[in-house]
């Protein structure tokens, strides 16, 4: 079978590739990319547009703040914009709807993942002048600026709550408490990681409604990211496999196999392999 209506849309891969292209790559661009896989007809400016709007009331509300510090000024405006104006919090009532991970859905319904609404915040401050970054900490999303010798943390997902360090350990014990908190865990994410996660989420919610192609497209954007993920080739050839593109699905189970000729699952790959070239071959 041809594989091209499962992959992601070739506009979705063009805006990937444009987004991490930049110089430095744009997490708004890569945003929009992962959200035009939901809508191929999306319209990129208008996202764009949502944002630059935000920045300039949070840039008109840090002059009301501007006596707090310069750091603190940007916080406080940013968070009274997006969450005490427009309300901007975390959707707990439907966490696992793939909505959430769409930035112009999120832009329009103002709930949103930790990690969406967070993207939200770092875009809106990058066009505010507002040094803000992004804080992976395991099972949750934060946003960060640093202020003199401490950090700022914020929480968009709860109404952009500002969070000491305490805050964060408390908040690791919630969300992943077989895991310490370190202070290493509030560094910097790069764009690169920070739209792999947005993906890896968006992955796990469509694999658990096996919503296969829907999966496909995702992982394929995956492994633009990462060519050579073992796990994420494995699971693109179950996917291929299991919407019977058997060609395609061995070409990932051998490259598998070329990447780790020592793998713990090396005898399972082969028989995958035996199996895909035998299904391929009753297509001919």
């Amino acid at each position: 079978m041809s594989i091209t209506s499962t992959l992601s849309p070739p506009l979705a891969r063009e805006r990937l590739l444009s987004a991490l292209a930049a110089d430095p790559p744009r997490l708004d661009l890569a945003a929009i990319a992962i959200a035009t896989l939901n809508q191929p007809e999306l319209d990129a400016a208008a996202c764009l547009h949502t944002l630059d709007a935000l920045a300039c009331r949070v840039q008109l509300e840090m002059e009301r703040h501007a006596g707090h510090g310069e750091v603190m000024a940007g916080l406080t405006a940013l968070r009274h914009v997006l969450a005490d104006i427009e309300g901007f919090r975390g959707n707990e009532d439907d966490y696992q709807s793939p909505e959430n991970s769409f930035l112009d859905l999120v832009l329009e319904r103002k709930v949103g993942l930790p990690i969406s609404l967070s993207v939200v915040y770092l875009e809106v401050a990058r066009r505010a002048g507002i040094p803000l970054y992004g804080v992976p900490i395991p099972g949750h999303f934060l946003v960060a600026c640093s202020a003199g010798d401490h950090k700022l943390v914020v929480d968009p997902f709860h109404g952009g709550e500002i969070l000491t360090e305490e805050g964060c350990k408390e908040l690791l014990e919630r969300v992943a408490p077989q895991l310490k908190f370190t202070p290493s865990m509030l560094a910097p994410a790069p764009v690169e990681l920070i739209t792999y996660r947005m993906l890896s989420n968006l992955r796990r919610v469509y694999l658990e409604r096996e919503e296969y192609e829907r999966g496909l497209a995702v992982v394929d954007l995956l492994l633009m990211l990462a060519p050579n993920h073992p796990g994420e080739l494995r699971t693109r050839a179950a996917l291929l496999a299991n919407l019977g593109a058997y060609r395609a699905a061995l070409k990932d189970v051998e490259r598998c196999m070329e990447l780790s000729p020592d793998a713990p699952d090396r005898d399972r790959l082969e028989l995958t392999a035996r199996e895909l070239r035998e299904r391929a071959s009753l297509l001919n």
